[in-house]
């Protein structure tokens, strides 16, 4: 499986007053005001294209046998990285925020993504982030400043 790295470059501003803000409060708070909150909206397009081209079977209504389809399962997490998160060979240890979008984890979901020897892979999860990709970074530069400079003021307002 393919592993894409994003490196976001020009942040050096947003980082410095993010680092200001810190030194003032628990950083662990902080961050989730900010780089989970960024991160979280960030992914929001991705999570509506993943919803629209989940495999989707018309024929197969729900019923007691198949109470959801797979894109009712759908969900965007947005956290800073625990335990598990760290044993992932796809988040460093310097990760401070993580946001997945993901569905069920199940033999179904894997085989559509990934196909099977007597199943085609019908990706869905992967294509959506590679098409959204730019607008998912100019998002998160944009919603990490917004949400940087509502702490700020936040604490300004305390210090008063």
């Amino acid at each position: 499986m393919a592993t894409e790295i994003f490196r976001i470059e020009g942040l050096a501003e947003l980082e410095s007053k993010l680092s200001e803000i810190m030194a003032l409060g628990r950083a662990d708070n902080i961050a989730r005001q900010t780089l989970v909150k960024a991160a979280k909206e960030a992914m929001q397009p991705v999570l509506m294209e993943v919803q629209s081209t989940a495999p989707y079977d018309g024929e197969r209504p729900r019923d007691e046998k198949n109470p959801i389809h797979l894109r009712d399962t759908v969900k965007l997490a947005a956290r800073i990285p625990n335990e598990t998160d760290r044993r992932s060979t796809m988040i460093n240890q310097t990760d401070v925020a993580v946001a997945v979008v993901s569905v069920k984890k199940s033999a179904v979901s894997l085989a559509q993504e990934l196909g099977t020897k007597k199943l085609q892979p019908q990706p869905f999860l992967r294509p959506a982030l590679a098409k959204h990709k730019d607008s998912v970074v100019a998002l998160f530069k944009d919603e990490l400043s917004t949400y940087i400079n509502q702490v700020a003021a936040k604490q300004a307002r305390r210090k008063k």
